[in-house]
């Protein structure tokens, strides 16, 4: 390990909006800290004094926690210290409170979860608009964070392992350990699903980019906000996630066992137990800090930011130096081509209570054939290009074919669909009621035209859909065990950030059929969810109602949705289209589940 930064003859203060980090003896007059945007979304760029275009550098990218921003978690986790001495850039990006009330990156959400979309989308366009801009070594592009900022930095070296060659994650927990808000507080209080089974799902998002990645992961053992077993569990996820992304098999190359377990001691702090796990020929892989003490914090860090605690092993020094490791293996000594072509559904094969979406992901760029029908599919069967739908009990049978035609064995799913004693009610939109409604009388109102956003002119939310659903048709005895809205998306113009969601129980107007006053009629509930917009067009979100709201369901008459866009106000129009209840395959939906 590299000798320990010490501040003790430093003392330092960072100017929040300058472009200066000021020492009591030092003053670094060519390092800059300015703000940027992307995808609409803000982000600080620390760049230091001895940066040189003529060299390629290091680039560590920070997520903040909930509640936090770019310049709190600077201050807080001191990495532009680190990153002056050291001299690597620092890219933190910034969550909104529009996209998340406590600007908490929004992990738990499947829009946010996977490649190429929501937040994971636009954190690694900054990353990619950092290289436009200055000298990136493509090899040393780190990511870290802190709580919801360290769950989202475990979906990014699961979704974009091609653009970060490390991961680190304070107080965080394991890949997909939620996929609900219901779900993330519990995850956060008694720890998410099967680490073994996310890492594998871990594995699959990374399809054809799947590489081994060092891990490093700190947690306190007082930490009541996200508790420790997350960061156990974050260690055995990477475990098995690594041990796959070697050479697509479950085998002897990486296991979730410790080849050495130290105990430490801060001088004048906390003691702690460092767990430090080899791949089987003896290279560093992953190591884990667990803090005797410590509550929900970045290790280490400054008492001037949030959620920092002084008295832990530096995070940010650790971090650094364990990405830099020279113990890591070389990438050139990965197997590469001798890695088989591997095929795999998510979720697996199973038994559900309710129709499932499959999607097929392979290891690398490689065309897939399947069928449903339980026949041996070759060339000449269907060719994968999206996801699934399984609505009934179903065989399905795959294999893929990789650009240098290697073929790869058939493999088979089974998905048994089984409701047992919950029924399933599915609900339609009403084609009548349903429509946009523009903010002023000028900007209109259409029946059976859904969309939102704006008319562009530096406008934002014009447009405004209502949903109506006749929910009368429910009985008074009919307990509502969950309750998902599902739309699908027809078109997208310009740049739509999310979707805000409020209930009615019973109608916005005067009347369930639209009127010019339901744009801003007074709502049961405002806001009850932010979701992202589906990736493509005619793939759908699912809009989950929160258990405490399904009691505003309205079983003696409407029950009405009305669905808000957060866009960027700009020249051109942003807007997005939804499919309207006239279209068979794709119209709007309330599915509730009943005992």
């Amino acid at each position: 390990m590299k000798k320990k930064f010490v501040l003790s003859l430093w003392s330092y203060c960072l100017i929040t909006f300058g472009v200066l980090l000021v020492f009591s003896s030092h003053v670094f007059a060519s390092s800059t800290f300015t703000s940027h945007s992307f995808g609409g979304k803000t982000y600080k760029l620390f760049v230091p004094s001895t940066y040189d275009p003529a060299t390629e550098t290091s680039l560590m990218v920070m997520l903040h926690g909930c509640t936090q921003d770019a310049n709190q978690f600077s201050v807080g986790t001191e990495m532009n210290i680190v990153a002056e001495e050291k001299g690597f850039i620092v890219l933190y990006p910034e969550q909104s409170s529009s996209a998340n009330s406590s600007k908490c990156w929004n992990w738990f959400e499947p829009a946010h979860q996977s490649r190429g979309s929501g937040e994971p989308a636009v954190i690694a366009g900054m990353v990619q608009q950092v290289k436009n801009n200055y000298s990136i070594d493509q090899s040393q592009v780190y990511v870290a964070g802190l709580s919801a900022g360290g769950a989202m930095s475990v979906i990014m070296g699961a979704t974009y392992p091609d653009v970060f060659s490390g991961v680190g994650v304070g107080a965080g927990l394991e890949y997909k350990a939620a996929t609900s808000s219901l779900q993330a507080w519990t995850a956060m209080s008694n720890g998410g699903p099967d680490p073994i089974r996310q890492g594998r799902l871990a594995y699959q998002a990374m399809g054809q980019y799947a590489q081994v990645i060092p891990t490093m992961v700190f947690h306190g053992d007082s930490d009541f906000t996200v508790q420790s077993i997350n960061g156990h569990q974050v260690i055995t996820q990477w475990a098995k996630t690594n041990d796959l992304a070697y050479d697509g098999q479950e085998n002897t190359y990486f296991y979730d066992v410790a080849d050495e377990v130290i105990q430490g001691q801060v001088s004048g702090g906390r003691s702690y137990t460092r767990s430090i796990y080899r791949d089987n020929a003896g290279n560093l892989l992953m190591e884990k800090y667990i803090v005797d003490g410590m509550g929900h914090a970045w290790s280490g860090g400054s008492s001037q930011g949030s959620y920092t605690d002084p008295a832990g092993p530096r995070a940010s020094e650790l971090m650094w130096e364990f990405f830099n490791s020279s113990e890591h293996k070389d990438p050139e000594d990965e197997p590469g081509e001798n890695i088989p072509l591997v095929t795999s559904a998510e979720p697996s094969g199973g038994t559900y209570t309710a129709p499932v979406q499959v999607t097929l992901h392979t290891n690398r760029e490689a065309t897939t054939y399947y069928t449903l029908d339980e026949s041996q599919p070759d060339e000449h069967s269907q060719v994968y290009t999206g996801p699934i739908q399984i609505e009934q009990s179903t065989t399905l049978k795959f294999y893929s074919v990789d650009t240098n035609g290697l073929v790869e064995e058939i493999q088979t799913e089974s998905y048994i669909i089984d409701e047992g004693s919950s029924e399933h009610v599915t609900l339609t939109s009403i084609t009548q009621e349903d429509g946009f409604v523009g903010r002023f009388s000028a900007d209109g109102l259409g029946i059976n035209v859904l969309k939102v956003g704006d008319k562009g002119m530096f406008n934002t939310d014009t447009y405004r859909t209502i949903l109506s659903f006749n929910t009368s048709s429910l009985n008074s005895n009919d307990i509502i065990k969950g309750a998902v809205v599902r739309l699908y998306r027809k078109s997208l113009t310009g740049n739509i950030r999310s979707l805000e969601i409020d209930l009615k129980s019973g109608y916005f107007g005067s009347s369930p059929t639209l009127e010019q006053t339901d744009y801003a009629a007074t709502a049961t509930i405002t806001n009850f969810m932010t979701v992202q917009v589906p990736s493509n067009d005619q793939e759908y979100i699912d809009i989950e109602i929160p258990s405490n709201y399904l009691d505003h369901i309205n079983k003696n008459d409407r029950t009405q949705f009305r669905i808000k866009a957060n866009t960027t106000a700009s020249f051109t129009s942003n807007l997005l289209e939804i499919y309207g209840s006239s279209s068979q395959d794709f119209a709007p939906q309330l599915i509730l589940s009943l005992e």
